[in-house]
Order: C-alpha cells, then structure tokens, then sequence
C-alpha cells in the first residue's frame, strides 16, 4: 500500500524515479514544452519566474537561455545538484532553492508560476489547495500560472491502463494505472525491466486527479482566474479525452 504520510514523495522522486524517466526527457523534447510554458505564461521579457517542483531543471534552463530570471525549487538537493551542474554547462544562470511548495514562502515575487508533468497533486486535498494558496500569494498581481499535468476525465474511459514501451538503451518500462472513483486518486505501478540482467527498478506513487471544473474552481477560490485550457503542448483545444490536461490562471490585477 502506498505510505499515506504527507511526505511519502519525498521516498518516490529518488534516483530510480531519474533511471525511469530522465531517458524520456530529449533535448527536443524539452525544447517544444519549454517553449509552450512561455508562450502560455506571457511573462515580461527578463521577468521573474518559478519553476515550481523543478526536479532536475530542464525547464528552468530553458526558460533562463530564454531570458527569463528563473528560480527552480525542488525539495530534493541532489536533484538540484544535477540541475546546476547542467546549468552550469549550458552557461544559464539560475536560482536554485530547495523547499516544499507547501510553504513556499515567497509574497509578490514572481511574474510567472509554473508546474509542469504531473508536479501537482501529490498530496492530500487540504494541503493541494494550501500549494494553491502558496502560488497566488507568490504572484505578482495580473502574474499567470501555469499547471499541467494528467487529464482525469480521460481516465474515466480508460480506468485501468497497462502499457508497455521499449526505450533507446533497451531497457522495458511497464506502467500500470488504475483510478480510485471515490478519491478519484490514480495509483500508478512503474518497473524498468533491464534486458542485460541488470537491476529492475519497481516505483509506485498515489495521485490526486482533477476534472478541469474542479481545478477552475480550486484556482478561483484562491483569486486565480482561468483564462486558457489546452489538451497538450500544440495548444490543441481541450477534449475529455485529451490525455493531458494544461490550464493557466492569473492573479488578479
């Protein structure tokens, strides 16, 4: 069963979670959704933003090579290790902080928020409002956020996925997703499976899924009005069945 302690993420974003995902991440990849992040946000060319749940920083450098003054804030520190030596090497200049977006602390600093893969939700629905709550209080006012992450209307469709996909290095990844209805948690199952023989690597995370009403009424209750949904990084209009859900709000000027 997963571990229903507030903290129990900080178990989950280790160093198997980069053998699972970091491989996925192409430098063109990072490209076309670094650059829908800036184009949905409409940040103020070198205007402060938060790269919120950054992990190991693909997006806050590109936003900065974009230039933007950017912050990435993780509550794992060597995955900000990772990320400034990656800055570092691009010759991009960031503000890395480690906390949690529980608490983040910050009043009328930034121009623009964002949370980008899924980084929303991990928690329980008192504490997801609280990192609502956080971001609006963070914002400057007439400043936009950005969260994008897994569609649950979708799911609704498809309650229980098991998928298979071979990566370039070989290695097979087998992810099973099943939706609790009465939560409307997701309990999705990862094991990276080595053909070499190597280590197999078995993750496990529960997540808080919201229709997009849902999400529009979370943002309102915090002075954040919507002001576009998408179902993807093409800016596909949004669909139930669009398997990802993005939305942007702004703070009221």
């Amino acid at each position: 069963m997963i571990d229903p302690k507030p903290d129990w993420p900080v178990a989950f974003f280790d160093e198997d979670y980069l053998k699972i995902y970091r491989p996925q991440f192409t430098a063109e990849r990072t490209a076309a959704e670094t650059g829908f992040i800036a184009d949905s946000l409409r940040a103020p060319v070198g205007g402060e933003v938060l790269d919120l749940a950054c992990g190991f920083g693909r997006h806050a450098i590109g936003m900065a090579k974009l230039g933007y003054k950017v912050t990435g804030l993780d509550f794992n520190p060597r995955y900000l290790e990772i990320a400034a030596a990656d800055a570092a090497a691009a010759g991009a200049q960031v503000t890395w902080r480690t906390g949690d977006m529980r608490a983040l602390g910050f009043d009328r600093a930034f121009d623009a928020i964002y949370s980008y893969f899924t980084s929303f939700g991990y928690f329980d629905d008192d504490e997801n409002e609280r990192v609502i709550a956080g971001i609006a209080t963070a914002l400057r006012p007439g400043g936009s956020l950005l969260l994008e992450m897994m569609n649950r209307d979708r799911l609704l469709t498809h309650p229980q996925q098991r998928t298979w996909s071979q990566r370039e290095d070989g290695a097979l990844l087998m992810e099973e997703i099943t939706l609790e209805w009465v939560t409307s948690r997701v309990i999705s199952r990862q094991h990276l499976i080595d053909p070499q023989g190597g280590t197999q690597v078995t993750k496990e995370f529960s997540l808080r899924t919201y229709t997009c009403a849902e999400l529009s009424a979370l943002l309102r209750r915090q002075g954040l009005s919507v002001r576009s949904v998408h179902g993807g990084i093409e800016g596909q209009p949004y669909v139930p069945d669009s398997r990802r859900l993005a939305i942007v709000a702004e703070r009221a000027r």
